[in-house]
């Protein structure tokens, strides 16, 4: 009898501890199941915020005439050249021009580079009585060599804005300097070539040859620009600046207008811009004969291209 009850207890303590270890060891192979059987999740960094600068690169070509003067060993040579003229009348006509500008907002830096190197005519008129009892009159066509660098580096801050939802008007002031690198050979035809020296120009058979060297300069320049925006893809700006005030140049200024829209050229979507530019200065120094310099416009129609990103 007790042996049976002994049975009956141990039977029943069994079946207690075969309950327990299946609800402990469930649970267990079904999270271990769980960990190995299903894929791992994988960390996938977010793509990162799009940049705040949009840059602005412009390729265009300045068709420059000139009107004013050029200092010459203190020789004037007085120069009318339209761009056709040039053209016409130069036997070398090279030009290197680029705008480029990054901006954040309402901040925005900018450069604009000009090179050029002009053969065009001119008239100088001189008069030298070198020595007593004779008179030496240099009077013709000249022909310039006129090599000329602008580098114009700045800033620009937009400080009002007009909105309408077809079309943005901004307004920036603008800071920057100028830097000018100018350099002419003048050649003439002579009648006399023995007192050439004492007006500055060297011999060369019945011609004489002239040279400012190189002259360069740094000018300060403030300014402003009236951006006009449409929706339609076409934009003009409008954009002036004063400069020198006799830290560089005696003084310099600067109108430019132009007119820019969206176009397909050759299958290329492109921002095309026409227009205007007209920058003048007046700069001069001392030379071992008189001085060099120049107190001219430079003006003529811009054609180029925006590519922005």
């Amino acid at each position: 009898m007790y042996a049976q009850l002994i049975k009956n207890r141990l039977t029943a303590w069994g079946a207690l501890l075969c309950l327990a270890s299946s609800l402990l060891v469930a649970p267990a192979l079904a999270i271990a199941a769980d960990l190995g059987g299903a894929p791992q999740q994988k960390f996938v960094e977010p793509p990162p915020p799009p940049s705040k600068w949009q840059f602005t690169f412009a390729p265009y070509g300045w068709l420059m005439g000139i009107n004013g003067d050029v200092s010459v060993q203190g020789n004037t040579v007085n120069v009318n050249e339209s761009f056709i003229d040039l053209v016409e009348n130069s036997d070398s006509l090279m030009a290197l021009m680029g705008y480029f500008e990054a901006r954040n907002g309402r901040f925005a830096m900018f450069t604009d580079v000009v090179w050029a190197d002009l053969s065009f005519s001119g008239s100088i008129q001189r008069s030298a009585n070198p020595i007593a009892n004779l008179n030496i009159l240099v009077s013709a066509n000249a022909e310039l060599d006129y090599e000329l660098t602008i580098v114009q580096s700045g800033v620009a801050i937009e400080v009002a804005r007009w909105d309408n939802g077809t079309s943005t008007t901004a307004l920036d002031l603008m800071g920057s300097a100028r830097y000018w690198n100018h350099s002419v050979d003048v050649s003439v035809g002579v009648t006399a070539t023995g007192t050439l020296p004492r007006i500055g120009f060297q011999a060369s058979g019945t011609r004489a040859v002239g040279r400012t060297g190189t002259l360069e300069w740094v000018d300060p320049v403030v300014g402003a620009r009236l951006r006009h925006q449409k929706s339609s893809g076409s934009e003009l700006t409008l954009t002036g600046d004063v400069g020198g005030f006799g830290v560089g140049s005696d003084f310099s200024w600067q109108a430019l207008a132009t007119y820019g829209r969206d176009t397909i050229f050759f299958g290329i979507p492109v921002h095309a811009v026409v227009g205007y530019r007209a920058l003048s200065v007046d700069y001069s120094e001392g030379g071992s004969f008189g001085s060099n310099g120049i107190d001219a416009v430079l003006h003529g129609p811009v054609v180029g291209a925006k590519f922005r990103w």
